[in-house]
């Protein structure tokens, strides 16, 4: 299964990405782009596609 980035609960503009083995979450600032959030996600260990639609694997999981 493949997740988005959905927007986020708080600010509709911020994006949340989601890790498609856990469901774990990934905010980052608010009101960034998807490049932003995806470059600050690698900074943090996510892996995946460089795409919104994924998929995504946060750091905890295994690859």
């Amino acid at each position: 299964m493949t997740v988005t980035a959905i927007p986020g609960d708080q600010d509709p503009v911020a994006l949340l990405l989601i890790c498609d083995n856990c469901g774990r979450a990934y905010e980052g600032e608010s009101r960034r782009p998807w490049i932003t959030l995806w470059a600050e996600a690698i900074g943090t260990g996510w892996r995946g596609r460089d795409r919104a639609i994924g998929p995504h694997l946060c750091a905890l999981c295994p690859v």
